[in-house]
């Protein structure tokens, strides 16, 4: 069972958060603004004591670094926040930053707003990831010196990255890790039925749809609209789908044991395994959508202590 205080935020999160179409419906929310309502919020960050912090314009796409001033590492932790590919860049993010710098050594993170719906569609979002990769690069780091870290839609843009990657015969990072990764368009995951009535994000307590209707629901919801007029089942569009080979990076996905979005952790994760990818996927009981990034109880701070640890492990530090 979860801890009191990850119960009363997992409570805040279906009170505030709640993205269910049926609840968006009756409460006649406009999940567009609802969802970009933050971004506004600590518009000036200023980075603590011994760091450095810039923004930049790569080719359209602003992009923020973190850094040590006094001997930085080569190391470097390149994050795609998430959204539903609707929200942009949120403040809470760069409240990591000297977590994930620290775990890599004293590395550089790097962030990045890409474009968003519903003014743009697939593959603007992958195309600005691209974009990034390759300055990152032209910066003189090495692809075997970065490690990605992305969570829901960013957990699947990290995917989509690999596979353009490899799909252009290019080298991967050295790691990546996966929060509640979206990668199933299709919703067709038994975790959709099976966590409705417990998910506090996407579901409504006590309801059992069954799958068709689960499905029919979830296909009406503005949080599709990054799709455009693209097939549901493409790879890149549903990662679940893809193939993969033993060329992918290693990664760590974590994930809420009360999430809709569980089945599309676990299928990526077995089928890297199958692949001869090393992957690890950890459950956190109780817990609902991304819930490591808040840091503000026990289940978050383990979970985002793990993630550290990974990376940590995965520069061998």
């Amino acid at each position: 069972m979860a801890s009191l205080a990850g119960r009363l935020f997992s409570e805040i999160a279906r009170a505030a958060g709640n993205v269910n179409p049926q609840i968006v419906k009756q409460k006649k929310k406009n999940v567009v603004k609802d969802l970009r309502s933050m971004e506004p919020l600590f518009r000036h960050y200023f980075a603590p004591l011994g760091y450095s912090y810039s923004k930049t314009n790569v080719d359209g796409v602003m992009t923020e670094v973190f850094s040590k001033k006094k001997n930085p590492s080569q190391n470097v932790v390149l994050v795609i926040h998430g959204g539903a590919y609707i929200s942009r860049m949120m403040f809470y993010y760069r409240l990591l930053n000297k977590r994930y710098s620290k775990a890599s050594g004293g590395g550089t993170v790097i962030h990045f707003d890409y474009r968003c719906a519903p003014e743009h569609t697939y593959p603007a979002a992958l195309e600005d990831t691209m974009k990034v990769w390759d300055w990152v690069l032209s910066l003189g780091f090495k692809e075997e010196n970065i490690v990605t870290v992305g969570d829901s839609a960013g957990g699947h843009l990290s995917v989509d990255l690999f596979m353009k990657l490899h799909e252009l015969g290019r080298k991967q990072p050295r790691a990546a890790v996966l929060m509640s990764p979206w990668l199933d368009m299709t919703a067709s995951g038994k975790s959709y039925v099976e966590n409705y009535k417990v998910d506090p994000v996407f579901g409504i307590r006590g309801q059992t749809p069954s799958a068709e209707e689960v499905k029919s629901m979830l296909m009406e919801s503005e949080l599709y609209m990054w799709l455009g007029d693209n097939d549901r089942k493409d790879p890149y569009i549903s990662p679940v789908y893809a193939e993969f080979d033993g060329t992918y990076p290693p990664i760590y996905v974590t994930v809420g044991g009360y999430e809709m979005l569980l089945s599309d952790s676990e299928t990526l994760v077995e089928k890297f395994k199958k692949a001869g990818v090393k992957a690890t996927l950890s459950v956190m009981p109780g817990m609902f959508h991304v819930f490591n990034v808040y840091q503000l109880f026990p289940e978050a701070q383990k979970g985002i202590k793990e993630v550290c640890d990974f990376i940590k492990g995965s520069f061998e530090i």
